[in-house]
């Protein structure tokens, strides 16, 4: 025989040989994420309850046809209602503590004029609800249509502000990239933390939004928090954060 037909085949490598997170990526047969995106959306995005509800009522007003299929009054009053509701998200930021005071503010308010009208002569929640009802609010199908055009103009421009105004983070760095020239901010990933909150209720309710914080764990900025608001399906996005963090971490040891 000759030496070539003594010769073993080579080896095939240790599975300790491939980094792990490799590894792990090979046995669940996934494509391996290089990069995760996240975009920061301006709080204008949030009024979608507004626009969508506008857009509606055009229609049911009339819009279309002449013969309204909603008494005008009734859609301007739940127009008013939805847009109150909605403004006042951006007002306050309704974390737990908050909204359980606001529920119970407005239980101990209900429950005080429903005693009231038990214990007096006038018909509290009955002159209320004349007095709103003797407001007229007959609004015209195209103030709707307008509405619901101007908050469409408002988002669009919302997502195209996105595109200036992002976060990159790759294996070895964080990158903030902002601005119409494209400036850029960079920082190393190495030990960096990531803590999420969710400062609103409603709005992750309304959006799914919360706050991702990054913590960079070396150089100058090791002891900055970097705070990235109003991030769309933050519980998502966190846990892909985490994940990919922690691949990285994984394979920072493994050649360490």
């Amino acid at each position: 025989m000759t030496d070539e037909a003594n010769a073993k085949p080579a080896a095939a490598p240790e599975p300790a040989d491939v980094p792990v997170s490799k590894a792990k990526e090979q046995i669940e047969g996934k494509r391996p994420i290089d990069r995760i995106i996240i975009h920061p959306f301006p709080k204008v995005v949030l009024l979608w309850p507004v626009m969508l509800s506008s857009l509606l009522f055009y229609f049911l007003g009339g819009g279309v046809s002449e013969n309204p299929l909603v008494d005008n009054s009734a859609l301007g009053w739940w127009w008013i209602v939805i847009f109150f509701f909605n403004l006042l998200v951006h007002t306050f930021d309704f974390g737990r503590t908050n909204f359980i005071a606001t529920i119970a503010v407005m239980g101990i308010g209900f429950l005080g004029l429903w005693v009231w009208d038990l214990q007096s002569d006038i018909e509290v929640y009955g002159k209320i609800y004349s007095f709103f009802g003797d407001q007229q609010l007959n609004m015209h199908p195209n103030f709707y249509a307008m509405m619901a055009a101007v908050l469409a103009v408002l988002m669009l421009m919302a997502f195209i502000t996105t595109r200036f105004n992002y976060w990159v983070l790759a294996p070895n760095q964080l990158t903030h990239k902002h601005g119409i020239l494209g400036d850029e901010r960079h920082y190393a990933t190495i030990n960096m933390g990531v803590e999420k909150e969710i400062p609103d209720i409603f709005e992750f309710l309304l959006f799914g939004s919360g706050r991702l914080i990054f913590k960079p764990g070396m150089g100058q900025d090791q002891h900055k928090s970097l705070v990235v608001d109003n991030v769309f399906r933050v519980n998502r996005l966190e846990k892909k954060v985490r994940e990919f963090l922690g691949v990285i971490k994984v394979d920072e040891d493994r050649f360490r």
